[in-house]
Order: C-alpha cells, then sequence, then structure tokens
C-alpha cells in the first residue's frame, strides 16, 4: 500500500505542485551513515543546554528559555541560560499539561494546553496535543493561568514588540481513525488578536480572521510561525503543498507569498529578529513522507539561498535537529535534539547553537533588507474532483506512515 501511495503521491505532485517547486529530491547521502548520537561530535558551535525537553523560547531579554518537559503534554520549565539552573513554571496550579509555551513582551507567557477531555496513555499518547485552549501565565508565575477564550492549534506566535498574537483554528486531528474526512471537511484558518491588560486580567481583542486553507490549497493545512520584523508580514508553513511550504500572508493586504519554492518538506520554526532570514526543519530525501529532518536558514530574500546548519540526521536511529528558536539579539539560537519516537516532536534535550562561531553573520535586530522576493500566489485555482482527493489520500496514507518525530 505504501508503495502505491508513493506512486500516487508523486504523480498528484507533478500535475498540481506550483511550477516553481517541481523537480527532484536531492537526496540526503550521509543520512543514517553513523553509529552513535551527535552528542558524540558535536561542533564546537553547538553546546548543550540540557539533556531533556523540547520547544524552546527566549525571554525578551535573551537571558532564559521556557521549554516543556513532555511530549505532546508537560509542564514549563525557565532555564537560566547563564548558570544552567532551572525552575517549573506551572507546579503550583493543576492543570493537563501543555503542548506550547512562548514568552510575550512583558516577559508573561502564551500557553496552549487541553483542559479537558482524555490524558495521553500508551493507548492514546498524543491525547491533547489538538485540542489545546489559550491562556496567558502572569509573571511571577504564581498563579494559574487566565484563559482567553479561544482554541489553539500547534504552534502560536508572539509579537516581539507589541501585544499581539496569531494562532491556529482548526479541527483536524492526526489521529483520528477517519483522517480522510478530517483533513477533507476539516478547518484549517489562522488568526491575529492583541492581549489587552485590564487591572490584573487579560483580554483578548480585536480578533481577526488572518487567512484559511483556500487561499493556498483546499487540502493545504496551515501552521503560524512568527511575525516578520520590519513588516505586516506574518510567517507560516503550508502543509501538503509542495510537501511543505515556508509562505508569509500580508496583514494589510492578504497576500500570500511563497518563499522556499522547493520540492522537499520543509517547516519554518524560526526567525531572524530583523526578519532578514528563517530557520527552517527540511527533508532531502522525500516531500511528502519526511523523515529525520535537520535546519536549515532561508534568507526571506527570493534567492532560496539556502544554508544547511545542522547535520543531526547523519546518525542511525532517527535522531534530528527540530525546533530552532533565535534569540532576541540574532546571535544564537536554541534548538531540540529529537528522536523519532511513539509521540510527535519528542525532545532530548536543549541546545545552543552560535551564529557566529559558526562563520555566518549575525542577524541583530534593527533594519535590514527586505528585498522582495518569493512568488506572490493569492488564491490558487484548485484540483478539479476526484483528482484532488486522490492527492488528499495519497498525502494522508503516507503522512500516517511518517516517523513520529518528524515535527508538525
Amino acid at each position: 500500500m505504501l508503495n502505491s501511495a508513493i506512486v500516487l503521491a508523486t504523480i498528484a505532485a507533478l500535475v498540481f505542485v506550483p511550477a516553481p517547486a517541481i523537480g527532484q529530491p536531492p537526496g540526503d547521502p550521509d543520512r543514517g551513515t553513523l553509529d552513535g548520537s551527535p552528542l558524540d561530535d558535536l561542533p564546537t558551535h553547538i553546546s548543550v543546554l540540557t539533556d531533556f525537553g523540547s520547544r524552546p523560547d527566549w525571554s525578551p531579554d535573551g537571558e532564559r528559555l521556557i521549554f516543556i518537559d513532555g511530549a505532546p503534554l508537560g509542564d514549563v520549565l525557565e532555564l537560566n541560560v547563564a548558570t544552567g539552573e532551572t525552575r517549573n513554571l506551572t507546579d503550583s496550579f493543576e492543570h493537563m499539561g501543555f503542548t506550547r509555551a512562548y514568552y510575550l513582551p512583558t516577559g508573561d507567557v502564551l500557553l496552549c494546553g487541553p483542559t479537558s477531555g482524555p490524558r495521553p496513555t500508551d493507548a492514546l499518547p498524543e491525547a491533547g496535543r489538538f485540542t489545546g485552549v489559550m491562556s496567558v501565565l502572569l509573571a511571577p508565575f504564581e498563579n494559574a493561568p487566565q484563559p482567553l477564550g479561544m482554541p489553539c492549534w500547534e504552534g502560536m506566535a508572539t509579537s516581539d514588540v507589541s501585544p499581539r498574537i496569531a494562532w491556529n483554528r482548526s479541527d483536524i486531528d492526526y489521529t483520528d481513525p477517519d483522517l480522510l474526512s478530517r483533513v477533507r471537511d476539516g478547518i484549517s484558518e489562522i488568526w491575529t488578536g492583541e492581549l489587552h491588560y485590564e487591572d490584573e486580567h487579560v483580554l483578548l481583542e480585536n480578533v481577526e480572521l488572518v487567512i484559511d486553507r483556500t487561499a493556498v490549497l483546499p487540502i493545504a493545512v496551515l501552521e503560524v510561525q512568527d511575525f516578520r520584523a520590519g513588516t505586516d508580514e506574518l510567517i507560516f508553513t503550508a502543509y501538503a503543498y509542495a510537501g511543505g511550504e515556508v509562505m508569509g500572508v500580508d496583514l494589510s493586504t492578504g497576500l500570500v507569498t511563497n518563499y522556499s519554492q522547493s520540492p522537499l518538506y520543509e517547516e519554518v520554526e524560526g526567525i531572524a529578529p530583523n526578519g532578514a532570514w528563517v530557520l527552517v526543519e527540511r527533508d532531502l530525501d522525500n516531500a511528502f513522507y519526511p523523515g529525520p529532518l535537520d535546519i536549515w536558514l532561508l534568507p526571506l530574500d527570493g534567492s532560496q539561498a539556502w544554508d544547511r546548519l545542522t547535520h543531526f540526521n547523519r546518525y542511525r536511529g532517527g535522531w534530528y535537529a527540530s525546533n530552532p528558536a533565535v534569540n532576541p539579539d540574532g546571535t544564537h539560537f536554541a534548538f531540540q535534539l529529537s528522536i523519532d519516537g511513539d509521540v510527535e516532536g519528542e525532545g532530548r534535550g536543549v541546545l545552543l547553537f552560535d551564529i557566529a562561531a559558526s562563520g555566518r553573520p549575525t542577524a541583530p535586530p534593527g533594519p535590514a533588507s527586505m528585498t522582495a522576493g518569493g512568488s506572490g500566489c493569492s488564491v490558487r485555482r484548485s484540483p478539479s474532483g476526484g483528482a484532488a482527493w486522490l492527492l488528499v489520500a495519497a498525502l494522508l496514507i503516507l503522512r500516517s506512515r511518517r516517523p513520529a518525530g518528524s515535527a508538525c
């Protein structure tokens, strides 16, 4: 069945993938060629911060990181990067665990996590992953978080300079037995709003729909990543569109730009504080069936000048690098050591990448070259009838067989 699905996906991709993205994956000849783990041979510009945890995010002052201590749900821990000390920010109140945590410019923390429903078990290892609701945990993190009254699905975005946030609204659950119907009939949207502080309360105001899946492709699944500094653009990933593409949507005009223009699986995960480039999880071997990923840098100038930053998937056993987050001064990024497992996004530690020490230019906040790039696509013409659902079926079969560690 897998071989048939690959054939169908290949045919569908050649028919429906935008012209600039048509092509053959270049391949990754070193993948899975070494024993051991990436920690056995780290370059000097990469260091280990923790031996557990996932999905790091930087504090506004660049001195601390928050991360999740489990997958798909866990407590939120804060790490002092200089001292190595950690503290649990969510152990003083009852909760079911959190899937995401992001610092706000105020120093408070935006959370996503379920408040009802089943907890993860051996039979349901990803329970709660797709049923989160948003809340704000106020510093100094002594009380329970304040709910915002909105659902959240996978990643969220916080502005570095304003109370604006963005999130995904979706009812697509990749663990559902009837996944085909979920994707065919499901919702995939990106929304924005502004946090308003009133006395000791946080309210969500000016809530607006930014984009839905039809702006890319009727079966595309959208996940927001970040606000791009110096622009009015929101960066996001479009899945099931040439595998996965790095895209941006102009919040003023609604114009959608494809920055990656590639036949490979790509998922944007971090952005330079000056908006010049993004960090992307990428697979050189496949578009629709991604395995262990590595981190690449992609300039947002339309050049598609990809620069590979990690080679973690050289090690057998499913090791890879994921979930990079750039620090506020653009000199380092934290990322997650990952390994294929039973639960999506499971982390084996948080590492630090020194950009300057790697021989690459840093990206400090401030004006950057914002040369327009990519391909503005607005609304694509939809594939017709059964052909479109042939593509859906092929993608879903492949996704259902994807190694669990591949981040989404």
